[in-house]
């Protein structure tokens, strides 16, 4: 994987180059020329390929030269280009009043005009300074307004941009169903146009699509599509968007070592051309990549860097992402005095939502919780997770309420859109019988009557199975509904269930830190991970589309890593063989995780004395009515005379109750290692 990037990586700097020249020569060439109209097909040229790859402070003066002088020579097509790089420059540079000044006034002269093509990328670059700053909502009105206007004037090829942005911007404020089928839709017109440059585009923002919806191998597979096909396309950036997309999507996936090697390649090109904004964002990435590896004294070095690019950009959310990446930083080397420092005052940001979020807020929170615990000073520790549980629960009750509302519109909204074609129906079935009775009148002469009796008999039972059709129809869509809702409350729950637990797994390590006695810890280190198998089952469930069964392979890699990461025996290695299909319900998951738990923790206590090296394997498959468990480990095995059927100690005893709840069968052998079987009904 690593050759095939770094390949890629050569092919595009080698473009790069390429562009470069051509750049050189034509600014060569613009620098020796005297006549205005030569010297705007020139700014022409260039100022494209400044736009997709030089910096935006570097090209300014030539995109305000081919302003002037497209103005000078009244040509009104490259004077609303010029508007377009202009916009961008001050994007880029942060200045939101006169990036959308620009836009407004590209729009304005498009308009006049009356240039289709002109138009649409006018509104489209209006959306992309409103999207730039966050202000989703106006966005994707003016997103919308394109692509309404397109699909009455088709001109050009930028509806495919339009949707793209517009699937973006969906996704940033949840929609995610929504976000998935403007990019579909986009595809079409990419395909249909034969646009390739769009269907990179679309590629990339599937590939967040999913990343979001924390999908990362189907994310993965788009991207790595993308980076694969990209080096038939001539611009450089669509390719390290890849790099981008690539090193935080393996982030998020916990692939380290290959977030790091596509975050340097970002890196190396937005520190290249000078995007201030791109290069900030890379470094976070880095940043948060080595939090997770655990290397608290990189991620502060990386967090100084940010700031100061914070600090020159003079943006303030910037700025709060810098400062929070170094408190954690500090306080994952337990210097609590400086991370309490920097918690504080991203605290006074707190009147501002759009610095401090609910959400980040809510994180502050819970990070002073573990500083003022580090301190020793429980009152305030106490004191902030109060805090933090306050927030936390008002953050589920909007998203709940959200949900529940998102839910009753649509349902109201179907309903009366059955209800109206219900009505045209009965209104179409009413002028036919009319029709029809007109043109037959002089043939049915006296038996009129009759007939329309007849006829209404039929169109009485006809319109009372259609009434009965119809009370069906609206009791499944309420049977749907309710499903749904029942669905949101069950998330909601375990999400609250799961909050619980962490809190109770809180108090548990104040209790550790009160008393000073070995034993006591590792008996207390015990407990936490079994409430870590119980937690993990509530997390994954808040997580999955259904939240009544789970992916058992996920969940015993999680449980496999806090055994892992407990007992640090580097000499001990577990191995497991379960299925990515096996699925288990939720009842049975925690009785089945609890068990995995103790019998790894048995292993790594009692198995391999004196640091031998060991394996613990964990094997797990379905038939077609029954769960087969085999967990076993290659150590000393029982003691002589030790019966495990029978034995009644802590962890055996544990296992076999939770093996009763399940209604399984078990049999435990440790004549030669330990060897434990359970088969349970599904």
């Amino acid at each position: 994987m690593k050759k095939i990037v770094l390949l890629l990586f050569c092919c595009a700097f080698q473009l790069a180059f390429s562009q470069q020249s051509k750049i050189d020569s034509l600014k060569s060439e613009l620098l020796n020329e005297t006549f205005n109209s030569k010297r705007i097909d020139i700014l022409s040229t260039l100022n494209q390929l400044l736009f997709d790859q030089s910096g935006p402070n570097e090209s300014l003066p030539f995109y305000e030269e081919m302003r002037d002088l497209s103005i000078e020579l009244n040509n009104e097509e490259l004077e609303i280009q010029s508007y377009k790089y202009i916009s961008e420059v001050y994007i880029v540079n942060n200045d939101s009043i006169k990036a959308k000044e620009i836009a407004q006034l590209s729009l304005e002269k498009s308009q006049n005009n009356n240039n289709p093509e002109q138009i649409i990328n006018s509104l489209n670059q209006l959306a992309r300074v409103y999207h730039n700053f966050e202000d989703y909502e106006k966005a994707i009105e003016f997103y919308k307004k394109g692509i309404e206007y397109y699909e009455e004037n088709p001109h050009g090829k930028t509806i495919c941009l339009l949707y793209s942005n517009l699937g973006t911007a969906l996704g940033l404020i949840g929609k995610n169903e929504e976000e998935i089928r403007v990019l579909i839709k986009g595809a079409e017109y990419a395909e249909n146009l034969k646009d390739y440059q769009s269907k990179f585009l679309f590629l990339i923002n599937l590939g967040w699509a999913y990343m979001r919806q924390q999908q990362y191998e189907k994310a993965n597979n788009y991207i790595l599509e993308g980076l694969k096909d990209s080096v038939n396309i001539e611009t450089i950036s669509t390719k390290m968007n890849f790099h981008h997309l690539a090193g935080l999507n393996y982030s998020r996936w916990d692939k380290y070592e290959e977030a790091l090697t596509h975050n340097n390649y970002f890196y190396e090109y937005v520190k290249k051309i000078g995007n201030k904004r791109f290069e900030f964002d890379v470094l976070n990435n880095t940043a948060v990549v080595y939090r997770k590896m655990k290397q608290p004294n990189k991620v502060l070095d990386i967090s100084k860097k940010t700031l100061k690019i914070a600090q020159d950009l003079n943006h303030k959310g910037a700025i709060f992402v810098a400062n929070y990446t170094s408190a954690t930083a500090y306080l994952d080397l337990e210097k609590y005095s400086k991370a309490e420092s920097l918690f504080l005052n991203i605290l006074k940001d707190s009147i501002n939502p759009r610095v401090l979020s609910k959400e980040n807020l809510g994180k502050t929170y819970d990070n002073l919780f573990h500083v003022y615990q580090g301190k020793k000073n429980y009152e305030k520790s106490l004191y902030y997770l109060k805090k933090y549980k306050a927030i936390n629960d008002s953050i589920l009750i909007r998203q709940r309420d959200s949900n529940v509302s998102e839910i009753e519109t649509k349902y109201q909204t179907e309903k009366k859109e059955k209800e109206n074609l219900q009505l045209k129906a009965d209104n179409a079935e009413q002028v036919l019988s009319l029709e029809k009775e007109k043109n037959n009148k002089w043939i049915l002469g006296s038996g009129l009557l009759s007939v329309s009796l007849l006829s209404l008999v039929f169109w009485k039972k006809y319109k009372s199975e259609e009434k009965a059709k119809k009370i069906i129809t609206l009791q499944k869509d309420e049977i749907v509904e309710q499903k749904e809702v029942i669905e949101t409350l069950q998330k909601d729950l375990h999400h609250r269930v799961k909050n619980n637990l962490a809190i109770i797994n809180r108090f548990i390590d104040v209790v550790k830190e009160e008393f000073n006695n070995e034993a006591f810890d590792a008996k207390l280190i015990e407990l936490q991970n079994r409430i870590s198998s119980i937690n993990e089952v509530h997390q994954q469930l808040y997580n999955n589309n259904d939240a009544t069964k789970l992916g058992l392979k996920k969940y015993i890699d999680k449980l496999k890593q806090n055994i892992e990461n407990t007992f640090s025996n580097e000499n001990i290695t577990v191995k497991q063989s379960i299925d990515d299909c096996v699925n288990l319900k939720a009842d049975k998951s925690f009785p089945v995780g609890l068990i995995i738990n103790e019998f790894l923790t048995n292993s790594f206590k009692y198995a391999f004395p004196d640091s031998e090296k060991g394996i613990i394997s964990i094997n797990i498959n379905e038939s077609v009515n029954h769960y087969n468990i085999e967990l076993a480990d290659n150590g000393k095995g029982f003691p002589k005379g030790f019966e495990g059927s029978n034995s009644k100690t802590f962890g055996l005893r544990i296992m076999k109750l939770l093996t009763q709840q399940i209604n399984g069968t078990f049999n435990i052998d440790g004549s030669n290692g330990v060897k434990l079987n359970i088969q349970f009904p599904k």
